[in-house]
Order: structure tokens, then C-alpha cells, then sequence
């Protein structure tokens, strides 16, 4: 019975150091990001005849068959498509955010404040018809307003460049870690067909998957050997060891004027060249901003303008409507003035001095124009009338006209669209908010279920602690009776 007692303290110890090792592991990777905490599974060995009775079954100690590891499939799955949506909210509230700034109103120097102050510039030229300085103050009111419009575009598309920037390192991430999770599968393979548990290595993919999860929308199920297919819609990125590239496409985003476009990057399967079907994640909110898809069938559907793109052609069309209403009275007003030049716009295209294709990146004062070109007559020959530069002043803040799909004032159209913009950064604002309230709470559910409790830890080391030292005193108690005995035959 001697060595049966011995044999029981030896597997106690064993145990219990196990045991003691897992648990300061534990602690040790309690702030760990993916760590799920592991325990250790306890076996009460199968009962045994005593050797020295052996009609008696007694108990035969007890083994550490494995460790294993926490898990939650369904928070977990939750909490990375949680993340997915957060991430989405976060990248249109930075990106509108962004441009909040191009459209804040009022501020000195505003689109609003030149566009007020273009329009005066007329009126005051229609009371004093014949000054050549107030002709002087029309056009240089007009350089004014064109240039802000260019400034207003330029900072647009300087966002817009950024976030197409962001699209393509975002692509080349998801095909990164798309790489290491297939190499991770290969690993856990190897290490589980070898009788192992691969639990950090199995963590490590956690994690890798919650970061592709922040990119784009993923869903996983479980294959052979302990590996993960991962799947983007319904088309894989990862199975097993076998990865799935992402290219990227470029696309048109057409502008108001439908003659030029921005260029945009679209992601695509390598392998058949159609669309990913993103819906979720920063690389959706990102594509968001720039331009919407309908998807259909493998090659995609139409593309229209996004968040970012979308206040560009607003701008555009206000660009394009405040020449056409400058340049209507302007052209038929000093071809009525009796020159022999007739016919000259005040705005034009800078690009290619006509007035066909003007939009807030092009919008020109015509070079041109000088101040004695100036239309502010509708009558021949009669400089001192007035009336066509009061007309112009009506026309720049009163007249209700149609601009786009609206029907309204320049100054309406325009507050219209600083208010859109200010509208989609609060939507996005909130969404931002609610869905990360929403995902703190999955991921303190997920931190209950498989996360590290310091607290049970201390206690369970205590415990096994304790178990260890009574098994340690078990052996010395025994040996203690062995040489006993031993001095006693002796």
C-alpha cells in the first residue's frame, strides 16, 4: 500500500504544479488582447483493489487529463460583427468630420460670406452705374467667390485622395492578415495531429480575426484540425491554408457636369475580378464616403457618388448655376451695350476658357474681363441705366430657380447642403456611439464568459496551493513511515 500511497501523491503533485502553472499563466495574460482564459482539467483516476486488501476498492488519486481553453462561439461571432459595424461608424464620422470643417457656416471669409458679397458688389454697381471703381470691386468680388469655390474643391478632393489612400492600405491589411491566419491553420494543424494543444497559437488567430473583423465584414466556421475558412459574403478569403487575394479596381465617380470623374479604388477577387461584397468595417465606411454600388451579379452594378464625392457635386452644380446666372445677363447685357465686342462671359472654365464645363475646381473669372467690360445695362448704348447690374444683384439672392434636383436660392441651395453635411456628421456621430455602447456591453459579456477573473484566480491558486502542499506533505509522511519500518527490520 506504501507505493500505492507514493504513486497518489506523485500524480497529486504533478496535478496540482500543473494546475499552479496554468493558473499563473492566467494571471499573467489577464490585460492580453484574444487571451481566453485556460484551466486545467482534473480526473479522479478509476478505483482500484487495495494491494494489501484486495477485496477493498479504494480510490487511486488523480490525473491532469488536459487543458483547455474558454470559449463562446456566439459572443465571440457577435462581438467581432459588433466590431465590424463600430469600425464602419468610425471611419464616415472621421471622414465627414473632416470635411465639416470646408463647410462650416458662418465664418469669415465663408462661401456664404462671398457669395453675399459678390452679390452686393452688384447692387452697389447698380447705383452707381458709370464708376468704373465699383465695376472694378464686381470683378474683383467675382475672383473672390471663384477662388473660394476652388479652395472649397481642392480641400475636398485632398480628403478624397486620403480616403482612397485608406482604401488601398486597407486592402493590402485584409490580404496580410488573410496570409497569417492561413499559416496559423497550417500551424494548429501540425501541433493538434501531434496530440498537442495549440492554445496561444489558437488565440493569436482570435486575434488576427477580431483585427479583420475592424476591417471589413467576415464570417468563419470551423474545418479539420482545429483551422477556420473565413469568408467575405459568400466567398472565401481563407480555407485552411489556402488564401484568397484582393485586388483593386479602379472606377469613375462621375462628377455633376458628368464630364469628368474621380478616380476611385474598388476591391476585387482575384480570381474572377468581382466586386468584395463589403458591407461592414472601415474599408465600407471608407468606400462609403466615396461612392455607392449596387451590387449585381459578378461584375457589380452602377456606381454613384458617395458621402465625400456627393458634397463635391453639390458644390459643382452651385458653381456651375452661379455662372450661367452671371454669365446669362452678362453676355446679353453688353451685347446690348453697343461695343463691338458682344458676347463676353464673366466666368469661364480655367482649363479651357470656355463656359461649357465649369465646376468649383474650375470656376474662372474670365482673364479677359475688365472692369469697362462689365455689363450693368440691359439698355443699347445706355451705361448709365443700371438695370442689368440690379437685375444681376435680384437674380444672385432673390430669384428662385432650379439647381439640381432643387428648387430654390443659390443662398438656399447652399444652406441646404451645409446643413446636409452637418446632418450626416451628427447621423454618423451617433451611430459612431451607439454602436460602440453596444459592443462594450458584448464585449464585457464575452470577458465574463472567457476572459480572466484576477479575483477566481487568486483564489483557485490558493487552492491548488494547498492541494499541492498536503500532496508534498503525503510524500513525506510516507517516506517518514518507510524508514521507520525500514530501521525497524534493520
Amino acid at each position: 500500500m506504501g507505493f500505492d500511497v507514493l504513486g497518489i501523491a506523485s500524480q497529486a503533485l504533478a496535478a496540482q504544479q500543473l494546475a499552479l502553472e496554468v493558473t499563473g499563466n492566467n494571471m499573467a495574460n489577464a490585460t492580453t488582447p484574444g487571451y481566453a482564459v485556460e484551466s486545467v482539467d482534473l480526473t479522479e483516476n478509476a478505483p482500484a483493489p487495495s494491494a494489501d486488501m484486495p477485496s477493498t476498492i479504494i480510490g487511486d488519486g488523480v490525473t491532469a487529463t488536459a487543458v483547455t481553453q474558454a470559449t463562446n462561439a456566439f459572443l465571440s461571432t457577435s462581438v467581432n460583427n459588433q466590431t465590424s459595424a463600430v469600425a464602419y461608424a468610425t471611419a464616415l464620422q472621421q471622414g465627414i468630420s473632416q470635411v465639416q470643417n470646408i463647410f462650416e457656416e458662418p465664418q469669415s471669409g465663408g462661401l456664404a460670406e462671398m457669395m453675399n458679397q459678390f452679390s452686393q458688389s452688384w447692387l452697389a454697381l447698380s447705383e452707381s452705374p458709370t464708376s468704373l471703381s465699383a465695376a472694378e470691386s464686381v470683378v474683383q468680388d467675382g475672383q473672390t467667390l471663384a477662388s473660394t469655390l476652388n479652395n472649397m474643391s481642392s480641400s475636398l478632393s485632398s480628403e478624397e485622395s486620403s480616403v482612397n489612400q485608406n482604401i488601398t492600405s486597407q486592402v493590402q491589411q485584409i490580404n496580410q492578415y488573410s496570409a497569417q491566419i492561413a499559416q496559423l491553420n497550417q500551424q494548429i494543424a501540425t501541433v493538434s495531429t501531434s496530440g498537442q494543444q495549440p492554445l496561444a497559437l489558437i488565440d493569436q488567430r482570435n486575434q488576427l480575426l477580431t483585427q479583420l473583423s475592424k476591417l471589413t465584414n467576415i464570417s468563419y466556421t470551423s474545418g479539420p484540425a482545429d483551422s477556420v475558412d473565413v469568408y467575405i459574403g459568400a466567398h472565401p478569403l481563407v480555407t485552411g491554408k489556402q488564401t484568397y487575394q484582393i485586388n483593386i479596381n479602379t472606377v469613375g465617380v462621375p462628377n455633376s457636369a458628368g464630364t469628368d470623374t474621380f478616380t476611385a479604388d474598388q476591391p476585387v477577387w482575384a480570381d474572377s475580378g468581382a466586386p468584395v461584397q463589403v458591407h461592414s468595417g472601415s474599408l465600407a465606411g471608407n468606400l462609403a464616403l466615396l461612392y455607392q454600388q449596387t451590387i449585381s451579379g459578378s461584375t457589380g452594378g452602377p456606381i454613384s457618388a458617395g458621402y465625400l464625392t456627393g458634397y463635391g457635386q453639390s458644390l459643382d452644380t452651385l458653381a456651375a448655376q452661379i455662372a450661367n446666372t452671371v454669365n446669362n445677363l452678362q453676355e446679353s447685357g453688353y451685347a446690348q451695350s453697343g461695343s463691338t465686342a458682344t458676347g463676353i462671359p464673366f466666368f469661364t472654365d480655367g482649363q479651357s476658357g470656355t463656359t461649357t464645363n465649369i465646376t468649383a475646381g474650375t470656376i474662372t473669372v474670365n482673364p479677359n474681363l475688365t472692369p469697362d467690360l462689365v455689363a450693368q445695362s440691359s439698355s443699347a448704348n445706355s451705361p448709365g441705366n443700371g438695370s442689368n447690374a440690379e437685375t444681376m444683384y435680384n437674380n444672385l439672392t432673390n430669384e428662385v430657380m432650379t439647381i439640381g434636383s432643387s428648387t430654390t436660392t443659390l443662398s438656399g441651395y447652399y444652406q441646404s447642403l451645409v446643413g446636409q453635411v452637418g446632418l450626416d456628421g451628427q447621423n454618423a456621430n451617433n451611430l459612431a456611439t451607439d454602436s460602440q455602447n453596444t459592443l462594450t456591453s458584448l464585449n464585457n459579456d464575452l470577458q465574463s464568459a472567457t476572459g480572466v477573473d484576477l479575483n477566481q484566480q487568486s483564489i483557485n491558486m490558493i487552492q491548488e496551493e494547498q492541494s499541492y502542499e498536503a500532496a508534498a506533505k503525503l510524500v513525506t509522511t510516507q517516506q517518514s513511515v518507510v524508514q521507520s519500518l525500514l530501521s525497524a527490520v534493520s
